[in-house]
């Protein structure tokens, strides 16, 4: 593929700034892979601020007058706009770093002037070898300087990337692979799926009213239509980045509410009585899960290339795929325990209402698989780190779930509680899975972590205790006034 002189490419990313719409569409060969501007774009910001737009701090109203797509905020870089400089754009993670820093302590966003202040700092910490989480933060933000800077010199943005030739239709699955990318983008399957998982929820919880046929289907359509939009977005990026879509947490929450839905939707068709109040759980949780992907972990959508480590392994897919399965098993157990503790409130659970089996066996094919996920993410981490174990905090959080499993089967096969004393216990499993899964990610520290994030704490915690507070409603509430 030949390449166009570099001053007609900054000719053209200059001429950009009037049009977005070919920021988005224009291609470039960035690290030898043809991608989407825009695509590129959503990269640093993502990796600036975590986020994929721009929004103006308070007093930047005359230099920023409106919120930004990312696009538009490397263009403005590009440009060579002295404004950008002021523009609080990076993300630091850690309270220790910005007082090493002399960081601004009222934001977590700072701009380049600031940090470009400690820039030595910053270049002797980069050059340390220890693995200490304030010194990578200090490699992640200097390495942020920098790309800020090779993006403002125009002497410098040739090293990092060309425009792609006109002609690039003739490269077959390259521009087959960029069109998907930007025809994703146009669309936003993720949202549409989250509308349809909603729509399902309002129905099924209307449906528990009305005990209406049509409110049921429509509901399982809906849920049809969430189950098949997630599916067809996992097949998209299956074929656009040319790998499995179980690489990062933005996918795995997919397949986990892919699985949850395609279970009510199987359920419909298989199960002709079952229990109609199961839908608005599933469709909740779902809902629940596709909203925290579109609007928490939307940078996750990003078609970047992987590092090779979690490209060279067959464990890492089926280490993916079985800790989704598990994940999902669990989470459907908690589901089930919450429908029969609400339909037997205040009294014990007859061991032959249908409940009971699907509770025991959702949580068995929870935690077996749970299991297997965990041992074959050991083989892979053995594959890529040379170590089985390391007590990364995801390994111990995966392996709590795998206690507290076995802990309920134990309790159940002892017969240590009750079938209402089971169903509370599994009640519990919800919570227990989103903080092991998600919660361990905020803590700033291992292998899988994204760092403190204001509104996913924010949103967990509110879960966590929302979650508690309706188990403690079902359970003692209805049980003082039977």
């Amino acid at each position: 593929m030949t390449r166009l002189p570099f001053p007609k490419i900054f000719m053209l990313l200059l001429l950009a700034v009037a049009s977005m719409a070919w920021a988005s569409e224009t291609a470039i060969v960035y690290q030898g892979e043809v991608r989407p501007f825009g695509s590129f774009a959503r990269d640093v910001l993502d990796g600036f601020s975590g986020k994929t737009a721009y929004r103006c701090a308070v007093g930047e109203a005359d230099r920023c007058p409106r919120k930004m797509q990312a696009a538009e905020v490397v263009i403005e870089i590009m440009g060579g706009k002295p404004a950008t400089r002021d523009w609080k754009l990076f993300k630091v993670l850690r309270s220790d770093v910005s007082d090493a820093l002399s960081l601004p302590k009222d934001s977590r966003y700072v701009s380049y002037g600031e940090l470009s202040k400690s820039k030595d700092l910053l270049k002797f910490y980069a050059s340390r070898e220890d693995g200490h989480a304030a010194t990578l933060e200090m490699k992640r933000l200097y390495g942020n300087v920098q790309l800020f800077e090779t993006l403002a010199d125009s002497a410098r943005v040739k090293d990092l990337f060309t425009l792609a030739e006109p002609g690039l239709a003739e490269s077959g699955s390259t521009v087959r692979r960029v069109k998907l990318e930007l025809l994703y983008y146009l669309v936003d399957p993720v949202l549409w799926a989250f509308v349809a998982a909603f729509v399902g929820f309002l129905l099924s919880l209307l449906n528990l009213n009305f005990k209406k046929t049509a409110l049921d289907r429509g509901a399982n359509v809906a849920g049809l239509v969430a189950a098949g939009i997630v599916g067809l977005t996992l097949v998209v990026r299956l074929v656009a980045t040319g790998r499995p879509p179980m690489v990062n947490l933005y996918e795995i929450v997919l397949w986990v509410a892919f699985l949850l839905e395609s279970f009510e939707v199987v359920a419909f068709f298989r199960c002709p009585h079952r229990s109609f109040s199961l839908m608005v759980p599933i469709a909740f949780v779902s809902s629940l899960l596709l909203f925290f992907d579109r609007f928490v972990l939307e940078t996750g959508d990003a078609f970047r290339a992987v590092p090779a480590v979690l490209n060279s392994s067959v464990f890492l897919t089926l280490h993916v795929f079985t800790i989704a399965l598990g994940f999902a098993g669990v989470i459907l157990s908690g589901i089930v325990a919450h429908v029969a503790l609400f339909r037997f409130r205040g009294g014990e659970i007859p061991g032959e209402d249908h409940l009971v089996p699907l509770l025991y066996g959702t949580l068995v094919f929870g935690s077996a698989l749970t299991m297997v996920g965990t041992l074959l993410g050991g083989m892979w981490a053995d594959f890529a780190w040379g170590r089985f174990w390391g007590f990364d905090p995801k390994e111990c959080g995966a392996l709590f779930v795998i206690l507290w499993t076995m802990l309920g089967l134990h309790l159940r096969s002892g017969r240590l509680v009750t079938n209402r004393g089971f169903a509370l216990f599994n009640a519990f499993n919800v919570i227990v899975t989103f903080l092991c899964w998600f919660g361990i990610n905020l803590l700033g520290v291992g292998l899988h972590s994204y760092g403190f994030q204001n509104g996913t704490f924010t949103g967990l915690v509110g879960f966590v205790l929302a979650d508690l507070a309706l188990i403690l409603f079902l359970n003692f509430y209805f049980r003082k006034h039977e």
